[in-house]
């Protein structure tokens, strides 16, 4: 009787270790780019890594605006955080800052006159993610990370890629999360504890830009 019961989980061992090891040859797997198995991913979420205080630059396109959003994370108090916002306009060379307050959603509190057109352009693009993915999402190929709405498309966000990805500053481990309607595919990538998404691609329903966004300097 006792060898007997020796013998099951002994078993139960072997058959773990065989799928260890055999785990990063099976083709077609959540993971099988990175030898990971998904339950031991990574997960991120909006805002993740901020309370490292990182300072993060990017260069944003929309329809309207052309320009840079430098932000710094700060002390967060409970479901408030304190972030500065740097915007310079690449056409105009304005030049506009101020020390906001974030919700837990990231939605800024108390934005001034000068700084709003700003604002609402980088809630079009770099923001925009807080409304498509809630919760934490695994850092894994093949996972899925929900579905988003397109007028009447509904198709579902993916992550299909995981590489390095070369910045003004130099290389990040990425993954890439898309999605595609007919024939257009939008795309943002990810890194592990980056508040906000380090790069976008995105096109309208006819095929034409949207916008697009690129993180040109990164510090903590």
């Amino acid at each position: 009787m006792a060898n007997k019961t020796l013998i099951i989980p002994l078993a139960i061992m072997i058959g773990a270790s065989v799928i260890g090891l055999t785990f990063p040859f099976w083709n077609g797997v959540p993971g099988s780019e990175q030898n990971v198995l998904p339950r031991f991913a990574s997960q991120w979420y909006v805002g993740k890594g901020a309370d490292a205080h990182p300072t993060l630059k990017y260069s944003i396109t929309t329809k309207d605006r052309d320009f840079f959003a430098k932000i710094q994370f700060l002390d967060k108090t409970n479901d408030f955080e304190k972030i500065k916002v740097m915007i310079d306009d690449k056409k105009t060379g304005q030049h506009v800052e101020q020390t906001l307050t974030i919700g837990e959603a990231f939605v800024f509190i108390g934005v001034n006159d000068e700084l709003k057109p700003y604002i609402q352009a980088m809630d079009g693009s770099l923001f925009s993610v807080r409304d498509t993915l809630t919760g934490s999402k695994y850092l894994v190929v093949g996972a899925e990370w929900g579905t988003t709405y397109v007028g009447k498309f509904t198709p579902k966000l993916k992550v299909t890629q995981y590489s390095d990805t070369k910045f003004a500053f130099g290389d990040l481990k990425t993954f890439l999360i898309s999605y595609k309607i007919n024939e257009i595919e939008n795309k943002l990538w990810v890194t592990d504890n980056i508040p906000l998404p380090v790069k976008a691609q995105y096109y309208d329903i006819e095929g034409n830009p949207d916008y697009s966004y690129e993180l040109v300097e990164f510090s903590q």
